[in-house]
């Protein structure tokens, strides 16, 4: 009678492989922790393939080899699943991601990840990138009124974004038909 046929055997090695992640996963720190979000992995997802289809003005790069610069404001061990994009490539660049611990430090982002339902905040970091080309994402109701570029929702339990045109025009980008196809557009009519 082979061993692992034995019941005894088989609830010893669940029962150790339980143990085993229970220890492992308890001693991570709160930011490795966090990479078990679905919501905020889902969101990392949408940001990166965002970057690989919109067209930042000349000019925005230094050169080809400057990286694509993901900010995320205001830092949290909850967002710490989007450094997990550090490295990968969008059209031949590298991209980096920085969690700013201040308003301060979102200069030279090409990507914004404002964070926050907080109106104030919203505020306060649009207004400070308003005359950069920046893609500004967040995910609060009323991102988009307040001059935000891409906002995420939640429909019938499904992650979704809506998009304002108007605000990515005035920062000078162009965003591809990948992103429209799956996008709520937001429009005068509907702000």
């Amino acid at each position: 009678m082979p061993i692992l046929g034995d019941k005894s055997v088989k609830i010893f090695l669940l029962g150790a492989v339980i143990v085993f992640c229970t220890l492992m996963f308890s001693r991570l720190p709160g930011h490795a922790q966090a990479l078990f979000a679905p919501e905020y992995q889902v969101k990392a997802a949408f940001i990166y393939n965002f970057a690989k289809f919109v067209e930042w003005p000349n000019g925005t790069f230094n050169s080809e080899t400057d990286p694509v610069i993901l900010c995320i404001f205001p830092n949290s061990p909850k967002n710490d699943v989007f450094l997990s994009l550090t490295g990968k490539t969008v059209g031949g660049k590298r991209m980096e991601v920085k969690k700013c611990e201040n308003i301060e430090y979102i200069e030279g982002c090409h990507i914004l990840f404002i964070d926050s339902t907080d109106k104030k905040i919203i505020r306060e970091c649009l207004k400070r990138v308003k005359d950069w080309s920046v893609l500004t994402v967040g995910h609060s109701k009323g991102f988009t009124q307040e001059g935000g570029i891409i906002n995420f929702f939640t429909d019938e339990g499904k992650i979704k974004f809506e998009v304002d045109l108007e605000a990515a025009k005035r920062c000078g980008l162009k965003l591809g038909s990948q992103i429209l196809m799956s996008a709520e557009i937001i429009t005068k009519e509907s702000r």
